[in-house]
């Protein structure tokens, strides 16, 4: 586990470096297991891939913009920066192009000026009844585009009912945010990529 010191100091410093303003209702418990959570996927990720990774949960540098990526566009829609970040370095290490996005303004003007091919967004944004308006409008304005954009759910949410709501608003798939849902995630944005270059395996059910 690392050792990381949650003083004055570092919040503004890990703040800073991230880019984003700290959410006034994320208390410093969980902002420790979230970049706990961080380091520990980074690493599993970097025995698969054979890449560099940061030591250090406090020492990360964000991926620098490349204009000659050719991945598939990808939109993170999480009003937590802790979110949006982890995600961004996560994804980037499979050279995936990536914006993101804190609000549901954002994210619908975002997806108007560039026809995403994956969406990944929060459910709670900051509210659920936001984040299903967000899922229906994201989903009728790819129809109206006629654009193939897969979007996907990720939430914390216990409710049972959750996933099948989301679906019936137009989510390909539905992500319980549990004690592995990094590598969950990256797993389903692998196969979905890997099909449409036509290495389709048999597909798991999310």
């Amino acid at each position: 586990m690392p050792n990381v010191d949650l003083d004055d100091e570092f919040l503004e410093l890990f703040y800073n470096i991230t880019n984003s303003k700290p959410p006034k209702d994320l208390s410093l418990l969980d902002l420790k297991k979230q970049l706990i959570n961080i380091v520990d996927t980074l690493k599993e990720l970097n025995e698969s891939v054979k890449k560099p990774i940061f030591s250090r949960a406090i020492t990360p540098i964000a991926p620098e913009e490349d204009d000659d990526k050719k991945g598939p566009a990808i939109l993170i829609v999480d009003d937590l920066g802790v979110i949006t970040y982890q995600l961004r370095v996560l994804l980037s290490q499979f050279d995936y192009d990536i914006d993101c996005s804190q609000e549901i303004y954002d994210a619908v003007s975002k997806y108007k000026k560039r026809k995403y091919e994956y969406i990944v967004m929060d459910l709670f944004i900051p509210t659920e009844r936001e984040g299903f308006i967000l899922l229906a409008e994201l989903r009728k304005m790819a129809a109206a585009a006629n654009a193939k954009t897969i979007i996907g759910v990720i939430t914390a949410s216990p409710r049972k009912e959750t996933e099948a709501q989301c679906k019936a608003r137009g989510a390909d798939f539905f992500l319980e945010k549990n004690s592995d849902w990094q590598n969950t995630l990256v797993g389903i944005m692998k196969k979905y990529i890997d099909a449409e270059n036509g290495n389709d395996e048999d597909e798991d059910d999310y």
